[in-house]
C-alpha cells in the first residue's frame, strides 16, 4: 500500500512506515560510555586510542606523559641462561633459534646430526647479556632430526629439532 491508495484503504497509524514513531529502547538504551572505559582507553597510559588531534586536552596531557615515562622494560636484563626451541619446528628452509644470556661469555652454537657429528657452527664469538636470536637455513642438510648445542661460560642446553622437506 502507497500513500496514493485510496482513503478507504490505506489507514495511515498503520500503513506510513515514513512516519511511524520509533519508541523501542528510546528510555531505556544508554549507549554512551565514561572515559575510563576500555573502548575508550585503549592506548597505553589510559588515554584514548586513535588521533589525539580530537581530544586537545588529552593530547597535552599525553605529550606531557611521554616525556615524563620511564621505560623500565629496557632495564630487565635476564637472570639466567636459557636456550629456547626453534621456531618453526618442524621446519624447511629455515628456523630461528633464540636464548637469553645472563652474562657476557664466549658464546658457541653448532648443530649436529643425530648420530652426534657437527653438521654446523652457527655462533663462536663474545657475546654480551641479553636476548639473542640466530637465523638457521638448512636447505643444504637432508630431512631428519637435528641437535643443536648453546655452550656459554659454565652453561651448555641442547634441544632437537626436525628439518622435512
Amino acid at each position: 500500500r502507497t500513500k496514493n491508495t485510496p482513503g478507504s484503504v490505506f489507514d495511515k497509524t498503520t500503513d506510513d512506515y515514513d512516519r511511524r514513531v520509533i519508541q523501542y529502547y528510546r528510555d531505556t538504551l544508554d549507549a554512551s560510555y565514561s572515559t575510563s572505559a576500555m573502548a575508550y582507553t585503549g592506548a597505553q597510559g589510559g588515554f584514548p586510542a586513535g588521533d589525539l588531534n580530537w581530544f586537545p586536552s588529552k593530547k597535552a596531557e599525553w605529550e606531557l606523559w611521554v616525556a615524563t615515562d620511564v621505560d623500565d622494560h629496557m632495564d630487565n636484563m635476564p637472570t639466567t641462561f636459557k636456550l629456547n626451541q626453534n621456531y618453526p619446528n618442524p621446519f624447511n628452509p629455515s628456523t630461528k633459534i633464540s636464548f637469553t644470556l645472563e652474562s657476557a661469555a664466549k658464546t658457541t652454537l653448532t648443530v649436529y646430526n643425530i648420530l652426534g657429528q657437527k653438521v654446523a657452527t652457527l655462533l663462536s664469538q663474545e657475546l654480551l647479556a641479553g636476548y639473542h636470536e640466530i637465523n638457521f637455513n638448512a636447505s643444504d642438510l637432508a630431512s631428519g632430526v637435528y641437535l643443536f648445542r648453546l655452550d656459554s661460560g659454565n652453561f651448555t642446553a641442547v634441544k632437537k629439532m626436525m628439518i622435512m622437506k
